[in-house]
């Protein structure tokens, strides 16, 4: 088990100082994220951590957090590059309300890093919009 920097915020899968002092609470209101169950399912929203994904050593804080999109556009370019969507992939559209967790500024793509407060259920903030 890792150490947690923050409290019992997060889960003891973060490393120290995980999420960055950067990510701030927020409301951000409509993002978008991939799928594979319509309606969505818990294991939607887990991060690459927490499904045992790969990820480059250096981005483990990135892969504690979960990938949403801002822009339509873009995460529509993104379903139709990543092999698991192209096929039976579907976008769900929510909200990240300030109460759930931090996230990153939107970089250029409009990606951003949502981690999420244990115990937070972050489905409940998305319905589907494929």
């Amino acid at each position: 088990m890792s150490v947690s920097g923050n409290n019992g915020k997060w889960g003891d899968h973060y490393p120290v100082s995980c999420p960055p002092s950067s990510a701030k609470a927020r409301d951000i209101n409509p993002v978008y994220r991939l799928a594979l169950h319509n309606p969505p399912l818990d294991e939607d929203f887990y991060s690459h951590k927490e499904a045992n994904l790969p990820y480059p050593p250096i981005k483990e804080c990135e892969a504690c957090a979960i990938s949403v999109f801002t822009d339509i556009k873009q995460i529509q370019k993104a379903k139709k590059n990543i092999v698991v969507f192209k096929r039976r992939g579907h976008i769900v559209e929510g909200q990240i309300a300030r109460e759930t967790g931090v996230a990153s500024e939107p970089d250029h793509k409009s990606h951003i890093n949502w981690w999420v407060y244990t115990g937070v259920d972050a489905k409940k903030y998305f319905g589907d919009n494929s």
